[in-house]
């Protein structure tokens, strides 16, 4: 699925502020489902564990964010519009 890119009609893409991004992390780390901007379903978090980055996706509409790095604190290092590498062959 491809990374977010700004919408034909010159709006920000969802998720795409750091802001934007943060509050869904913190909702989701204290347990709370976190509703899609685009069409209120939920987010999954979709892990990619070899790269060590995550990002939101909408379950029924397929929106995402950027991939992001987490501590164990619960700060975000977002990675604007960039995927994580292939795996090892």
């Amino acid at each position: 699925m491809a990374d977010p890119a700004t919408p034909p009609d010159g709006s920000p893409a969802p998720l795409s502020s750091m802001k934007e991004l943060v509050d869904a992390w913190m909702r989701f780390r204290a347990g709370e489902v976190v509703p899609c901007p685009n069409d209120g379903a939920s987010l999954a978090l979709s892990v990619d564990a070899s790269a060590g980055v995550y990002r939101f996706v909408c379950t029924t509409c397929g929106t995402a964010s950027s991939w992001f790095e987490s501590g164990p604190t619960g700060s975000v290092e977002v990675r604007p519009l960039a995927a994580p590498p292939p795996p090892p062959e």
